[in-house]
């Protein structure tokens, strides 16, 4: 028999609101002593009161909401009822209404495809036909977001997008496709600029900056001739209305501190991320009482050099000024009063809440940051205010004169293409999908995109040779040893993807930990013969002991000999192929933040200028160069199931350890503690599913990166050979090309166990709060998603569960791939 038998019939857009994880509590007459799973079928209605509640708590437009709910006597989701509040005084959240009995509902899953179902209303039995029917497309539908066909990573999504309106060219078309990585400031974004051939005062593109400029995916096809083409995909409404409430609550902070009103208006314009600055696209907000005019630098131009090394010179005119927005002042102001006014509100409350009861997790303060943060959150004036500014926002694409703009059916843009044959016409249109310069702030829309892609024939003036290629810029690394441990998940897998990965480095400050997490993770995972070492800054490495470019060369590499012994401790054959890697593959360039050409050598400094462009077009000549793939003989390795399980049990205790410690159930010096505040947010982004991390939390990476340096050794150590054993050259390609098959497929099943399978536990974890709720979160992570997906080895016994015996699967699957055995 089925498992579920009751329905629950509800009105128009309540219905869709539910399956799609919106609304969390449904109003009720009356209570229910169910739990557990129940149907919930759409009605033969659709509610207006509900309708306008709906479009101010998501953000969709009535018009949009009425599109999406054309579903009448359909079962349309498969919810959880999980508890009834029947208080007179609850905090349920902005869905609740205290005059009515709150079902709470979790785990919704919209089903693919909607079951017709008889007019009925309220709460009914469904006959056993209904029933089984119901279930099996539940269980279809679970299936198929198991498998991936409902639960891409949203950036798959929009890369799809980028690549209908505007294809990459690939291999075929004698293409190379390069990332360039590095931290933030080491000049990745200027190197560039060099590549392509952009004048840095009067072009800009792509921009630079002295901060995190880089946050969205950009791609440039350097082509022979032709129009200059452009595709820009935008973030989700979804997406930026979760930034949205995350800026609201950061205000509501700032407010609780009794931080200066200047701090709280930053904070709704511009996420603490630094990735998402409204105040590029909305402008600033003037403050009461303050002179524009004495706020704005005469000398200061916001987009410096990514190098440091200087301003760059002021640009021409541009079509706005640098004064306060009024429309935007007026909104901010506005939004500035509610929050005061909601702090202060819900701020009583939440200490009388408090007082007399103990809180023995946690300080009493902690305990009432945490309870204020989830009350403005589930406030009307949270909502009332993300609402505004998704309209104000959604006012700025009007200001789009050119290109195609392509809207979701809710109204929401999606991306923007167009074609120009004028060089600087294009760059200027391109420029406000990436610009960060302050004289175009409430014109630009840089904030929104999280993709870029244009294809024109861009060539430096020092270039030797055309170069087909495909530059792929993405977000620079982060500088703190935490925050790199290990790779994020997008860029893992962008190493599989591409031909050649240039990774920037500063030779001033070499090898720090960013770049070095990129060389170990390129190494194991196969990827190290595409690496490709640009030193920038080489006209700054001085000292008296260094006389000549040799003598300042063997000092940049000597700080890479610690590193390398590290490697070569942890990963062994690693260690080989990343110093071959740096004797072959580097190159050193200074002054890059001026035009280079051949005709125009700077005469204060014209051999380093030449020497940085001989280097140049070095890099430029091996990069559009084929690899040549070495031979190998037909002696195959052969490896021990027992092998395989004991890298594994390895791997699932250094993840489970290092969590632990994270999540306050260990001590770990190493370590430390991760503050309550952290992972409240990590659970809340997974619970978004917009992204698997939160700063340097990152739990899929981090099983991720174990398994994979555990299987990397592994593999370095089989039982035998099939034939003769080959000699180090070919054991290094034989183990590259399993370590890749194999990483690949580990890839995707971490992102499953860790990311989307447990999302509504991740939702759970969040939603704690009250009394204790930091301790049962770290439980839930623990217990719920990483002890349930990743059982922890335990002492002298044999390590066999349904996890060791999948990856024991992908290992198998890989070796019929590439005809290595298994025992």
């Amino acid at each position: 028999m089925s498992e579920l038998c009751w329905a629950l019939t509800v009105p128009q857009p309540a219905a869709w609101a539910i399956g799609h994880g919106h609304q969390t509590v449904y109003n009720r007459p009356y209570s229910t002593e169910h739990r557990g799973w129940i149907a919930i079928c759409a009605g033969s209605t659709m509610d207006g009161d509900l309708r306008r509640l709906t479009s101010r708590l998501t953000g969709r437009s009535p018009e949009s909401l009425d599109a999406l709910c054309g579903e009448r006597n359909m079962i349309v989701a498969v919810a959880r009822v999980a508890d009834v509040c029947d208080e007179g005084s609850c905090d349920c959240g902005p869905w609740a209404d205290k005059r009515f009995i709150h079902w709470k509902l979790a785990d919704a899953v919209p089903l693919a495809d909607p079951v017709p179902a008889p007019h009925n209303l309220g709460h009914w039995r469904m006959p056993p036909d209904l029933a089984d029917a119901v279930e099996r497309e539940w269980r279809l539908t679970e299936r198929a977001i198991a498998g991936g066909t409902a639960a891409q990573a949203p950036s798959r999504d929009f890369l799809a997008l980028r690549d209908e309106l505007l294809p990459l060219p690939g291999a075929a078309e004698g293409y190379r496709h390069v990332l360039l990585l590095g931290t933030t400031g080491a000049g990745k974004t200027t190197v560039v600029r060099q590549l392509l051939g952009t004048d840095p005062e009067t072009e800009r593109f792509p921009s630079t900056s002295t901060a995190k400029t880089t946050v969205a995916d950009t791609e440039i096809v350097l082509t022979a001739g032709g129009p200059f083409r452009a595709a820009v995909t935008f973030a989700s409404r979804d997406e930026i209305t979760d930034h949205l409430r995350d800026n609201v609550w950061e205000a509501a902070r700032a407010a609780f501190e009794g931080r200066p009103r200047e701090v709280i208006q930053n904070r709704l314009l511009d996420h603490v991320s630094q990735r998402y600055r409204f105040s590029y696209l909305l402008g600033r907000a003037a403050l009461p009482g303050a002179s524009n005019a004495e706020d704005i630098d005469d000398e200061l131009d916001d987009e410096l050099d990514d190098d440091a090394e200087a301003p760059a010179p002021a640009a021409p005119a541009a079509p706005a000024s640098r004064t306060a927005d009024p429309r935007t002042t007026e909104l901010v102001q506005n939004a500035v009063r509610a929050v005061q006014h909601t702090v202060a509100t819900e701020l009583a409350a939440v200490q009388r809440d408090a007082a007399g009861s103990g809180h023995e997790d946690r300080p009493l303060e902690e305990y009432i940051e945490d309870e204020l943060e989830t009350r403005v959150r589930r406030s009307d004036t949270c909502a009332l205010i993300v609402d505004a500014f998704l309209n104000a926002i959604e006012d700025r694409f009007g200001l789009l004169a050119e290109g195609d703009l392509h809207r979701a059916p809710d109204g929401w843009p999606v991306s923007w293409s167009w074609e120009c044959a004028d060089r600087a016409e294009f760059l200027r249109a391109v420029t406000r999908f990436s610009s960060n310069q302050a004289a175009l702030f409430g014109r630009l829309l840089t904030p929104l995109v999280n993709g870029i892609r244009t294809a024109g024939p861009f060539r430096p003036h020092w270039a030797e040779q055309e170069a087909r290629l495909v530059l792929i810029d993405g977000e620079g690394l982060g500088h703190t040893p935490g925050s790199v441990a290990e790779v994020s998940t997008p860029l893992r897998k962008r190493l599989d993807e591409v031909d050649a990965v240039v990774l920037v480095d500063n030779a001033q400050q070499p090898m720090q930990a960013a770049p070095v997490a990129v060389m170990r993770t390129a190494a194991a995972t196969g990827n190290g013969e595409k690496l490709f070492f640009l030193f920038t800054h080489f006209d700054l490495v001085k000292g008296d002991n260094l006389g000549s470019f040799s003598d300042r060369e063997r000092h940049v590499l000597g700080s890479a000999e610690n590193v390398l012994s590290e490697i070569r401790e942890e990963l062994g054959l690693a260690e080989r192929i990343l110093r071959r890697r740096l004797d072959e593959a580097r190159y050193f360039v200074g002054g890059i933040e001026q035009v280079l050409d051949p005709e125009r050598i700077d005469p204060r400094r014209p051999k380093a200028s030449r020497r940085t462009m001989r280097q140049l077009n070095g890099l430029l000549e091996a990069l559009t160069k084929e690899a040549v793939r070495g031979e190998t003989g037909p002696a195959r390795p052969v490896y021990k199931s027992g092998q395989l399980t004991a890298a594994v049990a390895e791997a699932a205790r250094s993840f489970h350890t290092r969590w632990r410690c994270i999540l306050g159930l260990a001590h770990c010096p190493e370590t430390p503690k991760k503050h309550w505040s952290s992972v409240k947010a990590l659970t809340r982004r997974l619970s978004e599913g917009h992204t698997d991390e939160y700063k340097d939390l990152r739990p899929a990476a981090s099983l991720r990166t174990a398994l994979e340096y555990a299987v990397y050794r592994m593999i370095q150590s089989p039982v035998r050979w099939t034939g003769p054993e080959p000699d180090a050259d070919e054991q290094e390609i034989i183990v590259g090309d399993i370590s890749s098959a194999v990483t690949k497929r580990i890839t995707t099943l971490v992102d499953q166990l860790i990311t989307h399978d447990p999302r509504p536990v991740w939702t759970r974890a969040y939603m704690e709060h009250g009394k204790g709720s930091a301790s049962r979160r770290a439980s839930i992570l623990s217990t719920e998603i990483y002890e349930e997906a990743i059982p922890p080895p335990l002492p002298e016994e044999p390590y066999q569960n349904q996890f060791s015996q999948t990856i024991l699967a992908l290992f198998k699957d890989a070796a019929t791939e590439l005809d290595f055995l298994l025992d």
